[in-house]
């Protein structure tokens, strides 16, 4: 090969890698981006519950009034496992998607997709991360009335 084959395929190795760190780049950006959304998202999730409570309004409120005697919970992040506390008796078992080893202390923790969902009035939904996936299998195995924790704080925000 010649000096100039060997500057040829120089210049084609540098844009080659050149491309594969943009996409590594792009991909992590991606990422952070997501992360920083969803911490976004449950910082103002955690202020307005709290906003609420500073105002007397119990999460178990709102599914007592709509008649829900029992809710499942899913996602057992913080939010969820504080849902579950705040729901005191009316919270009947916990859901995780992604994470093999949730557990919770007094409630039993299925595993969405793999374990079969007992019946209970209602799901709320937790997780902050939840994808279409998620949504389709929570609507596959669970037959009751499915609501986001966000959607519950906005009902209660707006019945004030």
């Amino acid at each position: 090969m010649k000096w100039y084959g060997y500057i040829a395929f120089s210049v084609a190795s540098a844009i080659a890698g050149g491309s594969l760190v943009k996409k590594l780049w792009k991909e992590k950006y991606q990422k952070q981006k997501d992360e920083l959304h969803i911490a976004q998202q449950e910082g103002n999730l955690l202020y307005r519950w709290l906003q609420l409570s500073q105002k007397g309004v119990e999460l178990s409120d709102y599914f007592s009034a709509n008649g829900y005697g029992s809710v499942a919970v899913f996602g057992m992040n913080r939010e969820g496992r504080l849902a579950i506390e705040k729901l005191d008796d009316l919270a009947v078992y916990g859901v995780e998607a992604e994470n093999l080893g949730a557990v919770h202390e007094r409630l039993k923790v299925y595993r969405l997709g793999d374990d079969p969902l007992p019946p209970a009035n209602c799901m709320v939904i937790c997780d902050l991360g939840e994808t279409p996936e998620k949504t389709a299998l929570i609507q596959k195995a669970f037959s009751g009335m499915i609501i986001s924790l966000e959607d519950v704080l906005t009902a209660i925000e707006n019945e004030m």
